[in-house]
């Protein structure tokens, strides 16, 4: 909510505050909102026959697959551990809506298929506020 500026005395901005936040709440009762979460799929690059799948592999997934299913997304490289034992991964972070959740199971069956994969790991939390800054 942006803070209300101007003219406005402190008693009447006191008063003022809490009926837009009572009329919003009332505006979006009616209206039926996504939630919005932050998916992190969890990309292990070891191959169950051995070896890895390639840093050319990999980028040619990134590159080629993920923008299919979404337009903006995060890759950090990670060491995972399975049972003490450690693979190289990427985890791959998405903001989404519940609706696009399937999205992100779909590309993880895309992987698993293409590099003979148990699974992918996700995981899914609600975000609760989000903002992009600017140098403004």
């Amino acid at each position: 909510m942006r803070q209300i500026t101007g003219q406005i005395s402190n008693g009447l901005r006191l008063l003022v505050l809490p009926v837009v936040l009572f009329l919003s709440s009332v505006a979006m009762a009616d209206v039926t909102v996504d939630e919005v979460y932050r998916l992190r799929l969890f990309f292990g690059l070891s191959l169950p026959e051995g070896g890895g799948v390639s840093l050319k592999q990999w980028q040619a997934f990134e590159q080629q697959e993920i923008p299919k299913y979404f337009d903006g997304f995060n890759v950090v490289d990670s060491v995972g551990y399975y049972k003490g034992v450690p693979e190289r991964s990427k985890v791959v972070t998405v903001i989404v809506t519940q609706a696009e959740v399937v999205k992100a199971k779909q590309l993880a069956k895309v992987y698993a298929k293409r590099f003979n994969q148990d699974s992918v790991m996700m995981v899914k939390v609600p975000v609760l506020e989000w903002d992009f800054i600017s140098a403004d």
